[in-house]
């Protein structure tokens, strides 16, 4: 990823999670609680957003080369934190892998927009679900912040918006299927967006 020591945005400091700031994009001072709550969505639209989410980190599995097992979403209001998962393997790109692990959440922002249900209070909830996945990718990318390091995060949310722009199409078709079945094979998804899975290998 280029140098990008220069914030391309203001990043907002209302959001704490365990005790720590958690930076967001999107300006809402009064969001708080559980982000399924927070998201003030209907079951329906809950759970599309869920698979909005998952299809955006599955079609970019494959869009990297690597290998996609399956990706799925929990329906309904949890309190657990996990609304979906999408298990893959050889992510060994690092631009790939940046764009993987943003890709989920600004899916899900693009969805809220384009179905006219984008608030600043969704899109902080939206943020704050995608925690775990700001989490495992900052853990082994410490070069990259919230405007105090190298590489600001935003940047890589523009990569992610970049190659959904290339696939939304497929992203869209994913997330119908997936919402209408819960679970989704890896191969399945890869014939639906006519996208190849990398062979999976155990060496």
């Amino acid at each position: 990823m280029m140098d990008t020591a220069d914030p391309t945005c203001t990043w907002h400091d209302d959001i704490t999670i365990n005790g720590q700031p958690y930076p967001t994009r999107t300006h809402a001072p009064h969001t708080s609680g559980e982000s399924d709550i927070a998201l003030n969505l209907t079951a329906t639209q809950l759970d599309y957003l869920r698979a909005i989410h998952e299809a955006g980190h599955a079609v970019t599995v494959l869009t990297a080369q690597a290998h996609l097992h399956s990706a799925e979403i929990v329906k309904g209001v949890t309190t657990t934190g996990i609304g979906g998962v999408v298990y893959a393997c050889h992510l060994t790109d690092g631009h790939g892998y940046a764009i993987y692990s943003a890709a989920g959440e600004r899916a899900a922002d693009r969805w809220l927009h384009e179905a006219g249900l984008w608030t600043p209070e969704r899109a902080v909830a939206n943020e704050v679900g995608a925690h775990s996945d700001r989490h495992n990718f900052l853990a082994i990318n410490p070069h990259v912040g919230f405007g105090d390091k190298d590489i600001d995060y935003r940047h890589v949310h523009d990569l992610a918006d970049q190659a959904l722009d290339t696939q939304w199409e497929a992203v869209t078709a994913v997330a119908d299927a997936l919402h209408q079945n819960g679970h989704l094979t890896g191969n399945a998804i890869a014939t639906l967006t006519s996208l190849p899975n990398h062979p999976y290998c155990t060496a």
